[in-house]
Protein backbone atom coordinates (compact mmCIF):
# COMPACT_ATOMS: atom_id res chain seq x y z
CA UNK A 1 0.00 0.00 0.00
CA UNK A 2 3.07 2.43 0.67
CA UNK A 3 4.37 1.58 -2.77
CA UNK A 4 1.24 2.30 -4.17
CA UNK A 5 0.88 5.80 -2.37
CA UNK A 6 4.45 6.57 -3.78
CA UNK A 7 4.32 5.95 -7.04
CA UNK A 8 0.82 8.30 -7.08
CA UNK A 9 1.46 11.79 -8.27
CA UNK A 10 1.48 14.73 -5.81
CA UNK A 11 -1.45 16.40 -7.59
CA UNK A 12 -3.48 12.53 -7.12
CA UNK A 13 -2.09 12.87 -3.33
CA UNK A 14 -3.43 16.40 -2.84
CA UNK A 15 -6.79 15.26 -4.19
CA UNK A 16 -7.19 12.16 -2.08
CA UNK A 17 -6.17 14.08 1.25
CA UNK A 18 -8.85 16.78 0.54
CA UNK A 19 -11.62 13.89 -0.55
CA UNK A 20 -10.48 12.31 2.88
CA UNK A 21 -10.54 15.91 4.50
CA UNK A 22 -13.89 16.53 3.36
CA UNK A 23 -15.34 13.00 4.64
CA UNK A 24 -14.05 13.45 7.99
CA UNK A 25 -15.46 17.18 8.19
CA UNK A 26 -19.18 15.96 6.46
CA UNK A 27 -19.01 13.23 9.49
CA UNK A 28 -17.93 15.28 12.25
CA UNK A 29 -20.32 18.47 11.42
CA UNK A 30 -23.14 15.96 10.77
CA UNK A 31 -23.83 17.58 6.81
CA UNK A 32 -26.08 16.25 4.81
CA UNK A 33 -24.31 15.17 1.30
CA UNK A 34 -26.95 15.47 -0.91
CA UNK A 35 -28.22 19.41 0.54
CA UNK A 36 -24.44 20.38 0.35
CA UNK A 37 -24.65 19.37 -3.24
CA UNK A 38 -27.65 21.19 -4.55
CA UNK A 39 -27.26 23.96 -2.98
CA UNK A 40 -23.64 24.37 -4.62
CA UNK A 41 -24.50 23.32 -7.65
CA UNK A 42 -24.22 26.55 -9.48
CA UNK A 43 -20.74 26.38 -7.94
CA UNK A 44 -19.37 23.37 -9.00
CA UNK A 45 -20.96 23.31 -12.80
CA UNK A 46 -19.24 26.35 -13.22
CA UNK A 47 -15.88 24.96 -11.83
CA UNK A 48 -16.42 21.90 -14.24
CA UNK A 49 -17.14 23.91 -17.35
CA UNK A 50 -14.30 26.26 -16.64
CA UNK A 51 -11.35 23.00 -15.75
CA UNK A 52 -13.20 21.73 -19.16
CA UNK A 53 -12.51 24.74 -21.24
CA UNK A 54 -8.71 24.88 -19.71
CA UNK A 55 -8.29 21.03 -20.98
CA UNK A 56 -9.50 21.70 -24.10
CA UNK A 57 -7.40 24.50 -24.42
CA UNK A 58 -4.32 22.64 -22.95
CA UNK A 59 -5.22 20.17 -25.27
CA UNK A 60 -5.27 22.54 -28.42
CA UNK A 61 -2.08 23.91 -27.14
CA UNK A 62 -0.46 20.27 -27.30
CA UNK A 63 -1.46 19.85 -30.67
CA UNK A 64 -0.73 23.83 -31.88
CA UNK A 65 2.19 24.54 -31.03
CA UNK A 66 5.05 22.81 -32.37
CA UNK A 67 7.33 20.66 -29.55
CA UNK A 68 10.52 22.99 -30.78
CA UNK A 69 8.82 26.62 -30.56
CA UNK A 70 8.89 26.53 -26.90
CA UNK A 71 12.12 24.62 -26.75
CA UNK A 72 14.32 27.11 -28.61
CA UNK A 73 12.14 30.74 -28.04
CA UNK A 74 10.32 29.85 -24.28
CA UNK A 75 12.76 28.19 -22.91
CA UNK A 76 15.06 30.65 -22.14
CA UNK A 77 13.86 33.66 -19.73
CA UNK A 78 14.39 36.90 -21.58
CA UNK A 79 12.69 39.72 -20.20
CA UNK A 80 10.48 40.49 -23.27
CA UNK A 81 9.41 36.94 -22.47
CA UNK A 82 8.69 37.10 -18.98
CA UNK A 83 6.36 40.34 -19.84
CA UNK A 84 4.98 38.88 -22.49
CA UNK A 85 3.74 36.32 -20.46
CA UNK A 86 2.99 38.16 -17.72
CA UNK A 87 0.38 39.95 -20.28
CA UNK A 88 -1.23 36.43 -21.51
CA UNK A 89 -1.50 36.12 -17.96
CA UNK A 90 -3.36 39.59 -17.28
CA UNK A 91 -5.68 38.97 -20.21
CA UNK A 92 -6.03 35.19 -19.27
CA UNK A 93 -9.68 35.20 -17.97
CA UNK A 94 -10.95 32.39 -15.37
CA UNK A 95 -10.21 31.60 -12.17
CA UNK A 96 -6.35 30.56 -11.21
CA UNK A 97 -7.62 26.82 -10.68
CA UNK A 98 -8.82 26.77 -13.82
CA UNK A 99 -5.24 27.69 -16.12
CA UNK A 100 -3.22 25.02 -14.41
CA UNK A 101 -3.86 22.59 -16.94
CA UNK A 102 -2.80 24.95 -19.68
CA UNK A 103 0.36 25.96 -17.90
CA UNK A 104 1.02 22.38 -17.33
CA UNK A 105 1.01 21.54 -21.14
CA UNK A 106 3.60 24.69 -21.49
CA UNK A 107 5.44 23.25 -18.89
CA UNK A 108 5.47 19.76 -20.99
CA UNK A 109 6.07 21.73 -24.24
CA UNK A 110 9.59 23.05 -22.32
CA UNK A 111 8.35 26.51 -21.41
CA UNK A 112 10.72 28.08 -18.56
CA UNK A 113 9.59 27.40 -15.30
CA UNK A 114 10.30 31.79 -14.99
CA UNK A 115 7.68 32.36 -17.66
CA UNK A 116 5.29 29.89 -15.72
CA UNK A 117 5.92 31.96 -12.74
CA UNK A 118 5.17 35.40 -14.65
CA UNK A 119 2.81 34.07 -16.56
CA UNK A 120 0.95 32.65 -13.16
CA UNK A 121 1.44 35.83 -11.39
CA UNK A 122 -0.43 38.02 -14.32
CA UNK A 123 -3.45 36.07 -14.21
CA UNK A 124 -3.52 36.11 -10.46
CA UNK A 125 -2.98 39.53 -9.78
CA UNK A 126 -5.46 40.59 -12.27
CA UNK A 127 -7.48 39.01 -15.10
CA UNK A 128 -10.52 40.25 -17.36
CA UNK A 129 -13.56 39.25 -15.24
CA UNK A 130 -12.14 41.71 -12.37
CA UNK A 131 -12.21 44.29 -14.63
CA UNK A 132 -16.52 45.31 -13.88
CA UNK A 133 -16.14 45.19 -10.66
CA UNK A 134 -13.24 47.14 -9.45
CA UNK A 135 -14.09 49.94 -12.10
CA UNK A 136 -17.45 50.06 -10.87
CA UNK A 137 -16.22 49.93 -7.20
CA UNK A 138 -13.42 52.01 -7.48
CA UNK A 139 -12.95 53.27 -10.46
CA UNK A 140 -11.32 53.49 -13.83
CA UNK A 141 -7.52 55.00 -12.49
CA UNK A 142 -7.17 52.44 -9.66
CA UNK A 143 -7.56 49.27 -12.14
CA UNK A 144 -5.31 50.70 -14.62
CA UNK A 145 -2.88 51.52 -11.49
CA UNK A 146 -3.45 47.24 -10.51
CA UNK A 147 -2.89 46.20 -14.40
CA UNK A 148 0.14 48.77 -14.23
CA UNK A 149 1.68 46.99 -10.98
CA UNK A 150 0.71 43.69 -12.51
CA UNK A 151 2.68 43.99 -15.33
CA UNK A 152 5.47 44.91 -13.27
CA UNK A 153 5.80 42.20 -10.69
CA UNK A 154 4.91 39.51 -13.11
CA UNK A 155 8.22 39.91 -14.42
CA UNK A 156 10.24 40.80 -11.09
CA UNK A 157 8.73 37.13 -10.04
CA UNK A 158 10.01 35.79 -12.56
CA UNK A 159 13.48 37.31 -12.38
CA UNK A 160 12.88 36.23 -8.74
CA UNK A 161 12.25 32.88 -9.33
CA UNK A 162 15.53 32.61 -11.47
CA UNK A 163 17.52 34.02 -8.75
CA UNK A 164 16.06 31.52 -6.07
CA UNK A 165 16.56 28.45 -8.65
CA UNK A 166 20.02 28.93 -8.64
CA UNK A 167 20.78 28.15 -4.75
CA UNK A 168 17.63 25.98 -4.67
CA UNK A 169 17.07 24.52 -8.44
CA UNK A 170 13.91 22.49 -9.52
CA UNK A 171 15.72 19.40 -11.24
CA UNK A 172 11.97 18.16 -12.63
CA UNK A 173 11.66 20.75 -14.99
CA UNK A 174 9.08 18.76 -17.30
CA UNK A 175 6.16 16.74 -15.49
CA UNK A 176 4.82 13.45 -16.74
Amino acid sequence: MVKFIKKLGPDIKIAILLILLSIILMLTFQVNFYNLMSSNKEVIIKIIYLTGVAIAISTAIHFLIPEDLARKHLKNNKLIYLFYATLLGVLTPGPVYAIYPIVLELRRKGVGNAILVAYLTGQTIIGPARAPFEIGFFGLKFYLFRILLALIMGPMAGILFIAFSKFWPDKKIIVA
